[in-house]
């Protein structure tokens, strides 16, 4: 998909802090939305970009959103975006992630004589897991497993919601796989409360629907960057 948005724009794809091969934020300052955008600026900032597109996934999206509280950000795109659960979804969730963190922990020692154990991980949040080359599932299983910013990034996004969705101007595109068990619920609200905000619905897919259907969802994203962005080259940081 990157390779797609990359012929028309700068793409940066950014790890979240603690995540990939992104260190952690300092001990001291928790993983709220709002700290995870200031680590994001400041890589931007280093990088001498002005202003830019944000597209995120899931926390990355929560994140994106965070951004475009800033005027340096030209549109938003957020796909399958966390942040805007009720305390009785915000809960599920967060057991959710900490079911998936103790499988992804079981399997990743075993995956290299248990390699079936990766495709029933990948299931529970992808609609076409087969799809994912074995390299780079065994990555996501392992990634999954060791990101040393898990546990607190969960804890803080079960407290964690945003108050700024009203003031928001920029164009935004929200897409949202109608098989995602997690965030399905929260994207009408995000759209509700966002001015400039409109939802596309991606039939079948789950919560990485990048993974279940890569063309697809670049397309969505250049058309809607094509109505949105001055003619030529700029800069889409996503995640």
């Amino acid at each position: 998909m990157i390779k797609s948005l990359a012929a028309e724009y700068d793409v940066i794809a950014i790890d979240l802090p603690g995540f990939g091969r992104s260190p952690s934020l300092p001990a001291a300052v928790s993983p709220t939305a709002e700290n995870l955008a200031a680590a994001i600026q400041a890589t931007l900032d280093g990088l001498g970009i002005g202003d830019y597109h944000v597209a995120g996934y899931s926390l990355g999206a929560r994140v994106a959103i965070q951004l475009a509280d800033s005027d340096r950000v030209r549109s938003l795109i957020a796909i399958s975006p966390d942040g805007l659960g009720t305390p009785v979804e915000r809960l599920q969730g967060f057991i959710a992630m900490v079911a998936g963190r103790g499988v992804a922990m079981a399997l990743a020692p075993v995956d290299g004589w248990f390699p079936a154990g990766r495709a029933l991980f990948l299931a529970g949040t992808r609609s076409l897991p087969w799809q994912i080359a074995p390299a780079d599932a065994k990555q996501l299983l392992t990634d999954f497993a060791d990101s040393p910013a898990y546990e607190a990034t969960n804890w803080a996004s079960l407290f964690d919601m945003p108050t700024h969705l009203h003031t928001i101007t920029q164009p935004a595109l929200f897409l949202q796989g109608t098989a995602d068990p997690l965030m399905a619920p929260q994207i009408s609200r995000y759209v509700g409360l966002i001015p400039r905000a409109k939802l596309i619905f991606l039939p079948g897919l789950n919560h990485v629907p990048m993974s279940d259907d890569p063309k697809g969802v670049a397309h969505h994203m250049l058309t809607f960057l094509d109505q949105v962005a001055p003619i030529g080259r700029s800069a889409l940081a996503a995640r």
